[in-house]
Order: C-alpha cells, then sequence, then structure tokens
C-alpha cells in the first residue's frame, strides 16, 4: 500500500468509497436527504474540481484506490477508506500525510467537520471538539463535529 498524490483519473474510485460509506455505514446524525446530499457533494465531478483547491492525497493498493483524504488552508477534508479497508492504519496513514504536508506549508492548526461516526478516530488523532454544525441550519439534514488540531 502507498500514499500518492491524487490525480484526476482517481476521481470514479474515490468517489465510489465515500458513496459505500454513506450507504453502508451508521455515519450518525444525518438523514437520508443528507446522506444523498453528502454523496451528491462528492461525485467524480466534484472531487475532481475541489482538487484545484484542495489538496489531496490517496491510498492505493495493487493499482486500486482505497482512501482519499485532502486539506486546504484551513481544513482536513474528505477522510474516506474502503470498507473493506477499515482497522488497517490506512486512515492513520492518509491523515498523518495530510498533517505532515500542511505542517511543512506552514500551518499550525487544523480544523476537521467529522461525521459521528468518526469523531473517536479524529480524538484519537489529537483534534479536539469545538462545537456540532448543522447544515442547513434550519432543519438539520447533516450534523457534524467541528474539531481543531494544533500541528
Amino acid at each position: 500500500m502507498e500514499i500518492r498524490e491524487f490525480r484526476t483519473e482517481d476521481a470514479i474510485e474515490a468517489s465510489s468509497i465515500i458513496k459505500e460509506c454513506f450507504q453502508k455505514l451508521d455515519i450518525g446524525g444525518h438523514t437520508t436527504a443528507g446522506i444523498q446530499r453528502e454523496i451528491d457533494h462528492n461525485s467524480s465531478e466534484n472531487l475532481t474540481m475541489g482538487a484545484e483547491q484542495i489538496r489531496y492525497f490517496v491510498a492505493v493498493d495493487n493499482n486500486k484506490v482505497i482512501g482519499i483524504c485532502g486539506y486546504d488552508q484551513q481544513k482536513v477534508r474528505t477522510l474516506f477508506v474502503n470498507i473493506k479497508y477499515h482497522k488497517l492504519g490506512i486512515g492513520k496513514k492518509l491523515l498523518n500525510t495530510v498533517l505532515s504536508e500542511a505542517k511543512k506549508e506552514g500551518l499550525t492548526s487544523l480544523i476537521t467537520w467529522s461525521t459521528m461516526f468518526a469523531e473517536g478516530f479524529y480524538s484519537l488523532a489529537g483534534f479536539q471538539k469545538i462545537q456540532n454544525i448543522v447544515i442547513p441550519p434550519d432543519n438539520a439534514d447533516i450534523v457534524l463535529i467541528e474539531m481543531v488540531k494544533q500541528l
């Protein structure tokens, strides 16, 4: 398994991983409409467009994308690992790559908007809860946990 920079051709596999995670895991805090909204937001087209602003990395095993994570100047973005590869340290390796690269760029902290499912993972990585975030604010289709880590 290797971690490398995201390429445009990775977008379809990465988007499929994200979709499967939202459909099969108990993410918590998301209505059915909220899950669909997240799936649509993480389409292959949106990941490709996002890569213009977000520095993504992918975990690859036998030429197959099995995870994705990225960051921008403020935030960890889009950390997902193929369900078949959970609990093998791949998410941790992706996150550590992102944190290391952000630190090299001179960033002093990063936030993340964690799902309830991933809150414990981020806590173990040193992120601290700031607040809950509700999207959209008027009907709570998505509830996330805003967390921060000093680099």
